[in-house]
């Protein structure tokens, strides 16, 4: 929804759009360092253990030629000589060792070739003393640092997977809908100024209207007494009540718009809200009834009391009743509830009815704006509801899903609109 406000509103370019690529661009980046994490050590750990077993396999050349040059001159023949080997073998770790002869021709093998994925092996050539001998091959097993690198990656990964799991279902969240509030906070400020501007519009020109307007009707008014007495035709009469009824008619539309630009002035008084809602419920439970539609009320009777114009709140929640029973032409029930949060009064207005769409909820609340047919509504009476509520220093706001009904949350503060 924070999307179509924006474009609705003109925002699809604005900074918001920008910060949403560099939160996704963050993600990735976030997604990437957390994959790398279990390869990073990992590889260093090899890297490093690699050098160093490559390291102890030269010394180890280094310490078998040495031994082959102490041995040659008493030549303790070829068992001896193995039996030697073989101790040095254990003492260096070494795998597998073979001495070579000429045209590389092997002449002694000790142990077994290692069979490892990443086998270190080193020759070094031997002095001519050592002839037959011209050169020696030495291997070692890499396998036990493999194991040892796996459980390193392994440890890692496991880390990796519980950072991934804390962006995943904390902070890029937590992102997400910090840059929604500010978006939303950004479309409201848009949204009041704008209903500000068209409410100074508004003041003006009812003002304008509203002096020639009164004249209009008391001469019509006199005019009408008049024609009791001097026994007018009928449809001049008739004629007359029609203008009459439609010029007040005009002057009720010209308050709703005074109350709107919240351009009247208010009496505030100490009130119970339950009790004002709920005289509004006993005006049109009965009426509802006939069309089907049951109203429950779920009131707080701890429900503290608060400031505010008793008639004008009674008009915002008949105008929020009138619009849940029009949502609902089949019938159905609205739920009223009352609650405290904080240190305000909050009160929902809940119908089951047809929902809204997305463009519904973003203009409900503008003047004139109606999804009614023709001579059905003004379109004022939920933008009235929002400047009686402004005023009352509260807020109104509306959720709602096409086809899963429509909620209105009024809230008031405790102690009254701000001075």
């Amino acid at each position: 929804m924070a999307d179509d406000t924006s474009q609705t509103l003109g925002l699809d370019n604005s900074p918001f759009r920008d910060l949403r690529k560099q939160a996704r661009r963050l993600e990735r980046v976030l997604f990437v360092l957390v994959g790398i994490i279990p390869i990073l050590p990992t590889t260093f750990f090899l890297v490093a253990g690699l050098g160093h077993l490559q390291g102890d396999a030269r010394r180890a050349v280094e310490q078998v030629r040495f031994l082959l040059v102490e041995v040659h001159l008493p030549n303790p023949g070829r068992q001896g000589l193995s039996t030697l080997l073989q101790k040095e073998m254990q003492l260096n770790r070494i795998s597998s060792l073979r001495l070579m002869g000429t045209r590389n021709r092997t002449m002694l093998t000790l142990g077994q070739s290692v069979n490892s994925i990443l086998p270190i092996r080193v020759e070094a050539a031997l002095p001519l003393s050592l002839a037959p001998f011209t050169s020696i091959s030495v291997e070692m097993d890499s396998d036990p640092l493999l194991a040892q690198a796996a459980r390193v990656f392994g440890i890692h990964l496991i880390v990796a997977a519980l950072l991934t799991l804390l962006l995943h279902r904390f902070f890029i969240p937590a992102l997400e809908k910090a840059i929604e509030q500010l978006e939303n906070t950004q479309a409201q400020l848009i949204h009041s100024e704008k209903m500000g501007a068209i409410g100074e519009i508004y003041a003006g020109l009812t003002h304008e209207i509203n002096n020639p307007l009164a004249i209009m009707i008391g001469k019509l008014e006199l005019v009408l007494k008049m024609a009791e007495r001097l026994v007018l035709p009928p449809d001049l009469t008739r004629d007359l009540e029609i203008i009459n009824r439609n010029g007040l008619r005009i002057a009720e539309l010209i308050r709703s718009l005074l109350v709107f630009s919240r351009k009247n002035t208010l009496r505030f008084t100490p009130m119970a809200l339950n009790d004002v809602i709920y005289e509004v419920v006993e005006l049109v439970d009965k009426p509802y009834a006939k069309q089907g539609i049951r109203i429950e009320t779920q009131f707080d009777p701890k429900l503290p009391p608060c400031q505010g114009s008793r008639g004008h709140l009674q008009q915002v929640f008949l105008n929020l009743l009138n619009n849940a029973r029009d949502a609902m032409p089949q019938g159905g029930a609205i739920t009223l509830t009352t609650y405290v949060n904080g240190r305000r009064l909050t009160a929902e207005v809940k119908d089951d009815g047809a929902g809204m769409t997305p463009e519904t909820q973003r203009r409900v609340f503008e003047p004139f704006y109606t999804t009614k047919g023709v001579g059905k509504g003004t379109g004022l009476g939920l933008s009235v509801a929002y400047g009686i509520i402004k005023t009352h220093g509260g807020n109104i706001e509306v959720e709602s899903e096409p086809g899963r009904g429509t909620l209105f949350r009024v809230t008031l503060p405790m102690e009254g609109p701000p001075q």
